[in-house]
């Protein structure tokens, strides 16, 4: 008979079974009461503020393969008030990709942090992002789900995302925003296409369930960061300030923006 445990670290909530230890889902507390950030065994997340305001996904491509990170092997961690995540596996050759995943003082969302080691060459990490269905996390599976990507509107400003997505009538809509590094590329994808991240990247955009999917070059020794957030007027950054926001907020010093 299989036990359930729940522990709470640092605003970290663990569950996990106990028969084997293998985690099962991860809450990250964001600012707000009611609002969570669910994550999975890779770097996977879905953010309830408090409705679904959207998910998030991440791959790897490497020339014309391509990968989702739950094809790697992935160790997690808690690590203060978020996860840190390692990822090995044949895909990355003899290398190793970090996440460090911290929640934000200012506002309900997560700032992320990836940098690799022993890198192949011509890799480059894939992201799908959408699913906001404005409903409740009781409503709703977690994930890039297709039936959540309905009524999704992106708007793109050079590395920042904004997403609007229906909250309740047919004009009322609600918003949560992204960032990537400026090398990233995106584009309009369909979320019922994910058997792979070049599969989503070139489903194109003709479906009833859009999500918006891109991907960057990423090198040894090089850090890149990314933020998913709801608005909030003392977290208005750009891309170039991400470095010094996750410093400040691992530090348990965090600033206004």
């Amino acid at each position: 008979m299989r036990i359930l445990k729940i522990i709470s670290v640092l605003g970290l909530s663990l569950l996990w079974l106990a028969a084997g230890a293998q985690v099962q889902s991860r809450t990250i507390t964001p600012k707000s009461h009611g609002s969570v950030i669910t994550a999975d065994e890779v770097p996977e997340f879905t953010f309830y503020v408090p409705d679904k305001a959207s998910a998030a996904r991440f791959g790897l491509v490497k020339g014309s393969q391509s990968i989702w990170l739950s094809a790697l092997k992935a160790v997690c961690k808690p690590e203060g008030k978020g996860l840190k995540y390692t990822l090995t596996g044949k895909f990355l050759e003899k290398g190793k990709l970090a996440f460090e995943v911290l929640p934000l003082y200012q506002t309900d969302g997560v700032i992320i942090r990836v940098n690799g080691e022993n890198l192949p060459d011509s890799l480059s990490l894939f992201w799908a992002f959408g699913a906001a269905s404005g409903k409740s996390q009781n409503e709703v599976q977690n994930g890039l789900n297709p039936a959540d990507c309905k009524n999704n509107v992106f708007v793109v400003e050079r590395n920042g995302v904004i997403l609007y997505y229906p909250k309740g009538g047919l004009h009322d809509f609600s918003v949560f925003y992204t960032m990537f590094p400026i090398e990233a590329s995106a584009v309009l994808s369909d979320a019922h296409k994910q058997n792979s991240p070049l599969e989503l990247f070139n489903s194109g955009h003709k479906t009833d369930a859009q999500a918006l999917s891109g991907m960057f070059p990423i090198k040894n020794g090089q850090n890149y960061y990314c933020s998913f957030y709801k608005p909030a007027s003392n977290y208005d950054v750009n891309y170039y300030r991400l470095p010094a926001v996750f410093e400040e907020t691992k530090a348990g010093k965090p600033q206004d923006h």
